[in-house]
């Protein structure tokens, strides 16, 4: 059985509504008040306030459950849907089948799969509009219910009703007195012509009215389909399709529509009839509309601790360069590099100069965001002195000062040098280095996700 409620999306309209009967044994009710004379509500039955027995007698095919005459079987599950009321089980409507643990949940004012919620997720209505809910299958009857404080309340239709075998379809599910005792040969009519719904008829089998309508179709749960499922004269009521609604990020106004059978989405959204989402960019915009801005587009992989720092190898001080390129995207990202820089001694005897420099310079750094702190030998947690600080142009490092036959030439070196000390020439020596090389955005200064690129040499050039 469906869950039986038109909500179909109209105009603000309000009714007032009003009767004078009340409801007999074995009806729905909220309150003793709602009960014919002489009858409690209990448990939403209105019964007699007797100790549990059923007054008058239940008829053949019946058995009395709390006061209340049901059909035979178990007095436990009264609407037939497997789940137990309490205290044996959680389903929270033992009235209507459509409403237990697990069921589909919809916008409409009913906590359809009793979790204590009642339409979670949903957008919020219009307070005061009012809309047509219910059916008018079996003994049901239409009504109208109300948005207050963004929700919409219960429907004030006569809803589902235990089964009885009273020839008529008091669940409202398109059967009668399905269990019910009968006579061989016998047969009713099932269902009815509408929305998906196909009338049929149900035969007596080995004295009880079949649960099964044939040639017929059922009321089925509503699904999200443009039909009418749940045969009440709305297609896809409780999915607030039409209603307005705004998609994440760059996705903007749009409205619900279907995205699956019990799922829908803004139609702006992803894969939506009006699709406004674009790949991810860097440009500080959710352009996926997925919530988040810019993610993905980080275009290195240097890790942000020193300990775990990318090594890029040697570089030997023959004037040899390497590239490298990042940014510093999500906020609060930084990039460490670890490089041995070389320096070939052998060489150095041999053309009687040391032509070791070691430097770090940008190439390209966008926005000026990006800086660079220069440690040797070791990380930071091994207190080394940091060489250079919040550079964000160029970082230089040789050895003993520069020296150079000619003042006015380029470049800088240990020149002339020699294998042992002599006066007037500095020393030929192997001292290469390690350098640890953070790229980082200072305290307070925004991140990019614009990439940098980083020139590293050594050697006089």
């Amino acid at each position: 059985m469906s869950r039986l409620l038109l909500l179909l999306a109209l105009g603000a309209m309000t009714i007032q509504g009003c009767s004078s009967s009340k409801v007999g044994p074995g009806g729905f009710c909220e309150s003793d008040g709602d009960c014919a004379s002489g009858l409690v509500c209990k448990q939403n039955v209105c019964t007699y306030p007797n100790n549990g027995e059923c007054r008058p007698p239940c008829k053949e095919g019946e058995i009395c459950q709390n006061g209340v005459c049901v059909p035979s079987g178990d007095g436990k599950d009264k609407d037939g849907d497997t789940y137990l009321a309490p205290p044996d089980g959680n389903d929270c409507n033992d009235f209507d089948h459509t409403i237990h643990p697990g069921a589909p949940d919809y916008c409409d004012g009913v906590d359809n799969d009793c979790d204590g919620a009642t339409d979670k997720g949903c957008p919020k209505c219009q307070n005061g509009v009012s809309r047509p809910c219910g059916t008018d299958i079996g003994e049901c009857t239409p009504g109208i219910q109300v948005c207050s404080a963004g929700v919409w309340q219960g429907c004030n239709g006569v809803g589902p009703q235990p089964e009885a075998c009273d020839a008529k379809d008091n669940d409202c599910d398109g059967l009668t007195d399905e269990g019910c005792p009968c006579s061989p040969g016998q047969q009713l009519a099932c269902s009815a012509d509408v929305g998906q719904c196909k009338s049929g008829w149900q035969v007596c089998e080995e004295g009880k009215w079949s649960s099964v309508c044939q040639g017929g179709q059922l009321p089925v749960p509503e699904i999200c389909d443009g039909k009418d499922n749940d045969c009440n004269d709305g297609a896809d009521d409780g999915f607030e399709i039409g209603v307005a609604c705004t998609g994440l990020g760059q996705c903007g106004e749009g409205t619900l529509e279907c995205a699956g059978e019990y799922d829908t989405r803004c139609s702006t959204m992803p894969g939506g009839s009006r699709d406004q989402s674009s790949p991810e960019v860097c440009d500080g915009v959710d352009n996926d509309c997925n919530g988040v801005s810019d993610e993905g587009t980080e275009a290195d992989n240097a890790p942000d601790t020193c300990t775990l720092a990318q090594d890029l190898g040697a570089i030997p001080d023959d004037g040899s360069s390497k590239v490298v390129a990042g940014n510093l995207w999500p906020s609060g990202d930084e990039d460490w590099y670890v490089i041995l820089a070389k320096d070939d001694v052998t060489k150095d005897i041999a053309d009687g100069c040391d032509s070791f420099l070691f430097r770090v310079s940008f190439v390209s750094n966008p926005q000026n965001t990006a800086k660079i702190d220069v440690y040797v030998d070791s990380c930071p947690s091994g207190n080394p002195s940091a060489v250079c600080t919040d550079e964000s142009e160029k970082f230089e490092y040789s050895y003993n000062g520069h020296f150079h036959n000619n003042e006015n030439a380029p470049g800088m070196g240990q020149c002339p040098c020699s294998a042992n000390p002599q006066a007037g020439m500095a020393t030929c020596a192997d001292e290469s280095k390690k350098f640890y090389i953070r790229v980082h955005a200072p305290s307070g200064q925004g991140n990019s996700c614009d990439d940098y690129q980083l020139l590293i040499t050594n050697g006089v050039p």
